[in-house]
């Protein structure tokens, strides 16, 4: 006895639903992926600071709340028409010598969105390796960048910087630091409107 195929229609069924589930996973896994990419785009590469300083005031600080930034010291800055463009934040951060805070100055833009530069002002950090944070090609990553500012690597939102390899505590220290000035200029300096 013989027994002939049948095409079966549910058998089918099974076929078709496998098929449209793997299209919409991949929508979805590429659509998602370019939301993401649309999202991140102004991290993603510096942009040029438009403006120059042309002189700085201090400002008192006396009564804010130095303390949970970190924060040492505040400057107003100044273009040549007198409009106020940035703040200059003095901090100090805890990086692999734990017994010498790095001090440096964070530059950001008077909307608080903006990090136009930074400087080293001192650091003690291990010779070869921490001591990089000076150099110009770890500093300059940050020029030009939207904040807040994270390790490469990281999956948080922020402009990436590569840290120097074999020194993550020093170059993530720093990064701590140019977050902390920020998170200060946003809650002392900067409205909801401006920072719009």
């Amino acid at each position: 006895m013989s027994k002939k195929a049948h095409f079966n229609p549910k058998s089918m069924t099974w076929l078709i639903s496998l098929a449209v589930m793997i299209v919409v996973c991949v929508g979805v896994i590429f659509g998602s992926r370019a939301l993401y990419d649309a999202a991140n785009a102004k991290y993603n590469e510096p942009v040029e600071v438009g403006f120059t300083i042309a002189s700085t005031k201090d400002v008192n600080i006396a009564s804010m709340n130095t303390a949970d930034y970190n924060v040492v010291s505040v400057k107003e800055a100044y273009d040549a028409s007198d409009n106020l463009v940035a703040y200059i934040v003095e901090g100090t951060t805890v990086g692999y010598n734990q017994e010498v805070p790095i001090e440096m100055t964070t530059t950001i833009s008077a909307d608080g969105g903006l990090v136009c530069a930074i400087d080293i002002l001192h650091q003690e950090e291990t010779e070869y390796l921490g001591v990089k944070i000076e150099e110009a090609s770890f500093k300059n990553q940050f020029e030009g960048r939207y904040l807040p500012v994270v390790a490469s690597g990281s999956s948080s939102k922020g402009s990436t910087i590569d840290t120097i390899a074999k020194s993550t505590i020093s170059s993530q220290a720093v990064i701590d630091a140019v977050n902390n000035a920020q998170s200060f200029v946003l809650d002392n300096f900067v409205t909801e409107e401006a920072a719009q």
